[in-house]
């Protein structure tokens, strides 16, 4: 007896797009794995809630988030945008918005900043993002690993966690270039400190314009205490603040070390460029009554005495090397050399 053929309905269901990166179903706090079609499916009733995190390039994607009846029109359509600011918007039942984060990858576009939207509410978390960001890696991983989590809240603030720890990462690397280059200039300044101290200034600023917004922004989520949110849930948001916030505090004292770093440099220069100028000035010095010496005797005009006198060229050094001694005389005397 032949098995029926698959129906394309069927086979639609076993497909998963190319956008979908993971979802899961969290029971008493333990997430389990749901597949596409489960996705399409099943509609997860508190106190259960889902993760579902997908890439926004993908036209199925893109589909189902267009039509569906759980997103309002005006999230989706948000949600799909390329913006890539960082935003923060409430509703009466939940929140959505963009997070900036490190991608994994440095792509085509040279910069290592990628966007994340995301929209929460009673039962689900939903992230989307373009490339892959390590935020978002992180957290998957803690999930399968058997992380528990209560509530989207709480998954939301282990997010900010996993965005902290991968902007703490970025920041300690710079701390170790700025230690390298702080230790140089206090011993024996290499060339190329200049040049990659100014890149390290580039890269603290931009994380600096990216961190600053989301710690206000947030800030602002958590002293909203929205009424959907457990008042545990608010606990483990503040707390996972209090890490962007200490690492805002980090980031400021870098960059202000940076900036000194930067000042001593162009400090060091200077005064190397001063003592080069003395030397030079010394050296004229010592050469303007010689130069004065050889310009007289150079003058091609009737009456210069000691042209037919064979001790007059030893007399016309003898007397510029006295002249050179004398001047180093008066500048000792005067205390300039």
């Amino acid at each position: 007896m032949h098995n029926p053929p698959e129906t394309p309905q069927a086979l639609h269901l076993l497909y998963e797009p190319a956008g979908f990166i993971c979802a899961f179903r969290f029971d008493d706090g333990r997430a389990t794995s749901l597949k596409w079609h489960e996705v399409l499916a099943h509609k997860v009733a508190s106190p259960a809630f889902s993760w579902l995190h997908v890439k926004t390039a993908d036209v199925k994607v893109r589909h189902w988030m267009e039509t569906s009846d759980d997103i309002p029109e005006h999230i989706a359509e948000f949600l799909l945008s390329s913006d890539t600011h960082p935003c923060l918007h409430t509703t009466a039942n939940g929140a959505y918005g963009t997070l900036a984060d490190l991608k994994m990858e440095i792509g085509d576009t040279g910069t290592e900043k990628g966007a994340l939207h995301f929209f929460l509410d009673g039962n689900r978390l939903l992230t989307l993002r373009t490339q892959p960001l390590c935020s978002t890696n992180m957290l998957r991983q803690k999930v399968l690993d058997g992380a528990l989590f209560d509530n989207p809240m709480e998954l939301f603030a282990e997010l900010l966690r996993c965005l902290a720890d991968g902007f703490d990462a970025r920041v300690a690397s710079l701390n170790d270039k700025v230690d390298d280059i702080e230790e140089s200039v206090l011993s024996d300044r290499r060339p190329e400190d200049r040049a990659e101290l100014s890149a390290i200034r580039r890269q603290l600023a931009e994380l600096r314009r990216h961190i600053t917004p989301e710690r206000r922004l947030l800030n602002q989520l958590n002293r909203l205490r929205p009424a959907w949110v457990p008042t545990a849930a608010l606990e483990e948001l503040n707390h996972a603040l209090d890490e962007l916030n200490e690492l805002h505090l980090t980031l400021e004292a870098l960059y202000e070390r940076a900036k000194l770093l930067q000042e001593e440099i162009a400090s060091q220069m200077s005064e190397q460029m001063n003592r080069n100028l003395m030397a030079l000035s010394i050296l004229t010095a010592l050469l303007m009554p010689a130069t004065l010496v050889s310009g007289i005797f150079g003058m091609n005009v009737a009456g210069l005495p000691g042209l037919h006198d064979e001790a007059s060229f030893t007399m016309v050094m003898w007397v510029m090397m006295g002249l050179g001694v004398a001047t180093v005389g008066l500048l000792k005397w005067l205390k300039i050399w």
